[in-house]
């Protein structure tokens, strides 16, 4: 199961940033937020990340891969904890730095995202009534919290956006660089479209984990997870 994570972190990333259902990172109220450092799994400048907000993420993760017939042990719940507290730190910092660029995510784009759903419009129609219904029954979350997190997730993604969009590939770069991993460019151009996409993943991965690392020079960040 460990290699099956290793394999899939990327994924598993991705899964816990967004704002489906099945994957719902519960923030917690304002009381929460608040806390002691004994509630709290991490602390981004002066913004908490509580307890209970990894463990709920936590425990939605582990129903994915329980649901697809993954048996979740103890190791991977660690595992899992690990991962999931750096997405929702990493989470924390765009969000924090997209507020201070001046990024904004605006109230009918977070209404169109719902009423647009499926899960709340089985006929075509978005029922106000089952919406309400499911984001309690499922994951025990008012609207307000459900609404806030997507645009949370929405935020988030808005700046890594403007992150990325200052670095291309040019086709030399594509080039020397499948020569330098495969040791010759003879299969280049059969291999082009993966590859590119490979390339870019990786550089928008540095991208991001430079600009962490620039945050972090001015913003402290403090994680508490318990073994």
């Amino acid at each position: 199961m460990i290699s099956f994570l290793i394999k899939h972190k990327k994924s598993i990333l991705v899964i816990t940033l967004a704002f489906f259902i099945g994957s719902i990172i519960y923030i917690g109220l304002d009381a929460y937020k608040r806390s002691s450092n004994g509630l709290v799994a991490a602390m981004v400048g002066s913004e908490p990340i509580s307890y209970r907000e990894l463990y709920r993420a936590r425990e939605q993760q582990a129903t994915l891969y329980r649901n697809r017939g993954i048996d979740v042990d103890e190791q991977m719940v660690k595992m899992l904890d690990q991962q999931i507290l750096s997405a929702l730190i990493s989470e924390e910092i765009l969000n924090q730095a997209a507020h201070k660029a001046g990024l904004r995510v605006a109230d009918y784009e977070i209404a169109y995202d719902i009423k647009t759903s499926p899960m709340f419009a089985p006929n075509g129609t978005f029922d106000k009534d089952m919406y309400a219904r499911l984001l309690k029954n499922q994951v025990q979350m008012t609207p307000g919290e459900f609404e806030e997190q997507i645009r949370r997730g929405k935020l988030a993604n808005r700046f890594r956006s403007v992150l990325y969009s200052v670095y291309k590939l040019t086709p030399a770069e594509m080039q020397y660089s499948y020569a330098v991993e495969h040791g010759n460019a003879k299969n280049f151009e059969a291999d082009k479209t993966d590859f590119a996409a490979q390339l870019m993943d990786t550089k928008m991965a540095t991208a991001q984990q430079g600009f962490f690392d620039e945050f972090n020079k001015d913003v402290k960040i403090k994680t508490f997870l318990k073994d």
